[in-house]
């Protein structure tokens, strides 16, 4: 507690970084920050977790038969500022900026990051997270829904994130950073 100019107490806040929960054990579920804030949410459902998978899958083979970087088929930790750290559930960093992967993280934004909808955090994906990948230059974000069956892509521009469309079963989802992909939103949102 700090006293004010009019002697009241007030409480002092400490706003969390990246130094002060790195070493937080896996099991504790994943931690994000957002503005110094500590996030922790619960291990995805199973749905969530087989769409992340089929995902996965076929972009980790489309960027490794092309060796065009790194693709993180799974949450991993990216600290795009002091006080603002994510664990996004697909990521991805060309070849050429692989500089920015260090062996517990990747330090500064990746090139595209993929986050699949869970129904108890559908407006963190979509508001929340949007607005930091927009402000930290994510080059683009890509939000997978389940509930709906089709992906959104949005490019960063000048102006900020642009939306490339929306893509459902039979489209082939359009993308600026994997150019010549060839991926139909079914491939990874129809159930086993």
């Amino acid at each position: 507690m700090v006293e004010s100019e009019k002697g009241a107490m007030t409480t002092a806040v400490h706003k969390l970084t990246w130094e002060d929960i790195r070493d937080f054990p896996e099991t504790a579920g994943r931690t994000e920050l957002v503005a110094g804030e500590l996030i922790v949410s619960p291990i995805p459902a199973t749905r969530h977790q087989e769409v992340c998978t089929k995902l996965g899958i076929e972009l980790g083979l489309f960027v490794r038969d092309r060796d065009l970087g790194t693709f993180f088929s799974s949450p991993t930790h990216v600290i795009l500022d002091k006080h603002v750290h994510y664990e996004p559930d697909l990521s991805f960093v060309a070849k050429e900026r692989g500089l920015i992967i260090a062996e517990n993280y990747i330090e500064g934004p990746p090139d595209l990051i993929i986050e699949v909808i869970s129904e108890s955090n559908r407006t963190y994906d979509t508001v929340v997270k949007y607005e930091s990948y927009e402000r930290y230059d994510v080059s683009e974000y890509w939000l997978v829904d389940p509930r709906e069956q089709h992906i959104r892509v949005y490019s960063l521009q000048s102006s900020g994130f642009v939306p490339l469309g929306i893509f459902s079963a039979g489209d082939r989802v359009e993308s600026k950073v994997f150019a010549e992909l060839h991926l139909d939103p079914a491939d990874a949102l129809v159930k086993s």
